[in-house]
C-alpha cells in the first residue's frame, strides 16, 4: 500500500511540475511576441520549452542569487576604497601617515614624500629646501 501512495505523490509532483513548465512556457511565449518579429523568429517553441524547464529546477535562480551576493560584496568594497582614497586625498586626520608639513615646505616635502615611496635608494635631504 505504501508504494502506491508513493506513486500517487510522484505522479501529483510530475502534474504540478508540468503544469509549472505550461505556465512558465506560456509566459514565455507571451514576452515573445512583445518582441520585434525578426527576433520572435529566432526563439522557436523547443528553445522556449527548454529555457521554462531550465527556470523550473531552480538552478538559474539560484547562480543569479549568488551572483547578486558577489555584486553586492564588489559595490561595498570599491566604495569603501573609494572613501578611503577621498580621505587620503583630502588628508583628513586620522587618514595621513605624517604631520602637514609647514606652509612654505608642502611642495617640497610633497615630492620627498613620493621620491620616498617611489625611489627611496635615491633620496636625499637637499630635496627638502624652503620655497
Amino acid at each position: 500500500m505504501d508504494r502506491y501512495a508513493g506513486a500517487l505523490e510522484e505522479v501529483a509532483d510530475s502534474t504540478r511540475q508540468q503544469e509549472r513548465h505550461y505556465e512558465l512556457l506560456s509566459a514565455l511565449q507571451s514576452l515573445v511576441k512583445e518582441l520585434p518579429s525578426s527576433f520572435q523568429q529566432r526563439l522557436s517553441y523547443t528553445t522556449l520549452s527548454d529555457l521554462a524547464l531550465a527556470l523550473l529546477d531552480g538552478t538559474v535562480f539560484e547562480i543569479v542569487q549568488g551572483l547578486l551576493e558577489i555584486q553586492h560584496l564588489t559595490e561595498k568594497s570599491l566604495y569603501n576604497q573609494r572613501l578611503h582614497l577621498q580621505n587620503e586625498h583630502r588628508g583628513e586626520p586620522g587618514q595621513r601617515d605624517e604631520a602637514p608639513p609647514p606652509k612654505g615646505w608642502r611642495v617640497p616635502a610633497a615630492l620627498r614624500i613620493c621620491a620616498d615611496r617611489l625611489l627611496p635608494w635615491e633620496c636625499s635631504e637637499e630635496g627638502a629646501e624652503t620655497e
